[in-house]
């Protein structure tokens, strides 16, 4: 009898109500855990364009650079750059491979009200080659001629055409895109002489471009008015090729050329984290220093030649270069820290709301409970000035001595109800005293 009148007793409640109320903030927290993901992602998509491109290559070697650093990287091979920037909006955590004029691509009918720009990240060469039987030292010597390019929504496809347009031979070149254009392909098609010149954009580290420098049967136009096509075509610029800078043993080439390249940007949806921007422009500076490149490696990333609107979070970079936790740590043990702050401060705060609300809920409980009580010795009380019979009076006693004997009392309002039981015994006291005078 004594354990089951223990187990009932205020003291139990409350310790069954403190442990309750623990288990209850062990749960929530796991489920939050569970639930609630870390607002930087773990994760992002490159969108590159067909495998064995340009800008595949480069994804490749972005991504390898984003997981060192510890940000998972998944490099999507797409159509085309078209094709890109569509997905942008159907991929989240997604960044495109693109030219300079991707802006643009707005008169193509692709909605880019929502893209921005992370900033242009390095030069993409426009190389014409062509088979070394033939003579060709103009953009008009292609007429007639049997010309690839890559795939429709390509760089070297979007400048090819224009090239071609603006040199008036639109009709007498019938240039036909190719999907995964390879330097195979090509060196079949030069051999077989079913093809007579490709445009191919790549840096020198692309794989058809140098395959085809170090082609026998291939050669590649010097773009001699370079300076008037980058006046005239958007998002164009020239660059020198040295004699000899990519093979001095057979001196290629075999006098200073000039190409044709675009700006590579890096363009994303507008709800990209910012997080995740630092990393990729960072990415894009390691890449440049162990390239072969026509520009110095520090010349890229910049904010220059973009069509498109800056990211906020390139211009903080750009300006402010990589700042917080993440100038120290690598990217996931960030990511885990910043987890941990926007769980564990919202549930401090809570718990400091809950440590001051608790208290004052149970006093004003507490004394809501007593004031009943008293309410009832009043009523005990006015019923013995009035000649009520003892033993009712005592029945009545006993009951709110029983009701005040199992309530919980807060150390708020400890005092109260000492004085409330204080009270009680003096009523008691008087009654029994009554009634023995009486009798």
């Amino acid at each position: 009898m004594a354990e089951s009148d223990s187990s009932t007793s205020p003291q139990s409640r409350r310790r069954n109500w403190i442990a309750a109320a623990a288990a209850a903030l062990v749960v929530v927290l796991f489920a939050t855990m569970l639930i609630v993901k870390p607002a930087m992602p773990h994760q992002v998509f490159l969108l590159t364009g067909p495998e064995g491109s340009a800008y595949h290559d480069l994804g490749l070697e972005y991504a390898e650079d984003l997981r060192r650093r510890g940000l998972e990287a998944e490099v999507i091979p797409t159509k085309s750059t078209l094709d890109s920037v569509q997905k942008l909006s159907e991929v989240s955590n997604a960044v495109a491979f693109g030219p300079s004029t991707v802006g643009s691509m707005g008169e193509a009918g692709i909605d880019v009200s929502q893209l921005v720009s992370l900033g242009s990240v390095g030069l993409e060469p426009l190389w014409l080659f062509f088979r070394s039987d033939l003579e060709i030292s103009r953009i008009r010597d292609l007429a007639e001629r049997r010309v690839v390019t890559e795939s429709i929504g390509t760089s070297s496809e979007h400048v090819a055409r224009q090239l071609i347009e603006s040199n008036g031979v639109d009709e007498q070149v019938v240039l036909q895109p190719i999907d995964r254009l390879t330097a195979d392909v090509l060196q079949q098609g030069f051999t077989e002489k079913s093809i007579d010149a490709a445009f191919v954009a790549g840096d020198i580290n692309s794989p058809i471009v140098e395959s085809m420098l170090n082609f026998g049967e291939a050669r590649f136009l010097s773009f001699d008015r370079g300076a008037a096509y980058a006046e005239l075509i958007p998002g164009v610029t020239t660059v020198l090729a040295p004699e000899g800078v990519f093979n001095l043993e057979r001196n290629i080439p075999q006098q200073d050329a000039q190409l044709l390249a675009n700006t590579t940007c890096l363009i994303a949806h507008d709800s990209l984290h910012p997080s995740v921007v630092p990393m990729l422009l960072i990415a894009a500076e390691n890449v440049r220093q162990h390239r072969k490149t026509f520009s110095n490696a520090g010349t890229f990333p910049n904010s220059d030649d973009l069509t498109l609107p800056l990211d906020p979070a390139a211009r903080r970079y750009f300006k402010q270069g990589e700042t917080g936790l993440s100038k120290f740590l690598p990217y996931n043990v960030t990511r885990y820290l910043n987890y941990l702050g926007f769980f564990v401060i919202p549930l401090l705060t809570a718990v400091v709301v809950l440590l001051k609300l608790v208290p004052a809920g149970l006093r004003m409980w507490g004394n809501f409970r007593l004031r009943k009580l008293f309410k009832q010795l009043e009523t005990v009380e006015k019923g013995h000035a009035a000649g009520q019979e003892t033993s009712k009076l005592i029945a009545d006693l006993d009951r709110i001595d029983e009701a005040s004997a199992a309530i919980f009392v807060p150390l708020s309002t400890v005092q109260d109800y000492i004085d409330f039981r204080q009270f009680l015994h003096d009523m008691r006291e008087r009654i029994q005293a009554s009634d023995s005078a009486s009798s």
